[in-house]
């Protein structure tokens, strides 16, 4: 008989995404076994668990005298066969590389409970690509957090070709009950909703760079201080239902054929790429990320979140 119900989770890679995942959702009440491969990650981890849960504090999302109960909710561990052979709901945090996550979710089909659910937090690949070596298609979903997943109120939901009614409702069940909002993507597409939103507009602000129309401080100030303020209390369809969509129907004749449609990869972007500047993680991109400026873009995303109540 199925098992209608989560109760323990298994989050499997304890990294940028697992950790937040993990301390989220012990944070919610629920016993969490967290691996990774080795402990030097899961000591990592650990302690930013810690700093994770005293952003949720500050953030007002739990109290102070829970975090020490959470904490203890959490198990961590790199045996891997030990923190699956339990567990209602695996949470994949791999790199996103379908090699691996296949040899991952045929793991998962081989050690898990029957009943489990197999989820992945992939930000892109289509479940359909490894769902099949889990041997239980009907049970593979994913469930993509955004950065950070404690802290962004979202999960997009994404059913595979043969994810069952009942898999969907129990997860989507589970991630309303930890307090998310939920969005379900009902077809299998490249890239779901939130990266092909995120890279429409990414595509346009390096057309718009690469022409010389503004620079990269002019796009993240048009986010910064517009778009992206009024996004963060009403969607783009509230946004413009208030303006009215005859004067909407007006510009979008006017300004859709000029916008950037080309799939290669832009100039600007390019030329980082070749040069090797990836952002953040190499110290350069776009930006001087050095570790100061990476430290300082971070609180500010995480003290602008964690004001969203």
């Amino acid at each position: 008989m199925n098992k209608q119900r989560i109760e323990k989770v298994a989050v499997i890679g304890a990294g940028l995404m697992g950790h937040g995942i993990a301390l989220e959702i012990a944070a919610a009440g629920y016993h969490v076994n967290l691996y990774d491969i080795n402990e030097e990650i899961l000591d990592t981890a650990r302690k930013n668990i810690d700093y994770g849960l005293k952003k949720l504090v500050d953030s007002g999302k739990i109290k102070d005298d829970q975090v020490p109960k959470s904490k203890l909710l959490i198990k961590t561990s790199n045996d891997l066969g030990n923190q699956l052979k339990d567990v209602d709901l695996v949470i994949e945090a791999a790199p996103e590389n379908v090699s691996i996550k296949q040899d991952l979710f045929k793991k998962f089909g081989e050690l898990c409970p029957s009943h489990t659910i197999l989820a992945s937090n992939t930000s892109s690949l289509k479940p359909s690509l490894y769902a099949e070596h889990s041997n239980r298609p009907d049970k593979v979903i994913v469930m993509h957090y955004a950065n950070p997943p404690h802290l962004v109120p979202l999960v997009e939901i994404v059913r595979g070709h043969k994810t069952s009614d009942a898999t969907l409702n129990i997860a989507k069940a589970f991630i309303e009950d930890i307090g998310k909002q939920v969005i379900v993507v009902n077809k299998e597409v490249e890239g779901f909703i939130l990266n092909r939103l995120q890279i429409a507009l990414l595509r346009e602000s390096l057309w718009l760079v690469e022409n010389g129309i503004t620079d990269i401080e002019g796009v993240d100030k048009a986010i910064k201080y517009c778009t992206g303020r009024r996004w963060a209390f009403a969607g783009i369809f509230e946004v413009w239902e208030l303006a009215g969509w005859d004067t909407i129907g007006n510009i979008y004749r006017e300004v859709a054929p000029t916008l950037a449609s080309k799939a290669d990869i832009p100039g600007p972007l390019k030329n980082l790429l070749n040069q090797g500047f990836f952002g953040s993680k190499s110290g350069r991109g776009f930006y001087k990320s050095d570790e100061n400026w990476t430290d300082s873009v971070k609180t500010r995303i995480a003290k602008g979140l964690a004001s969203f109540k």
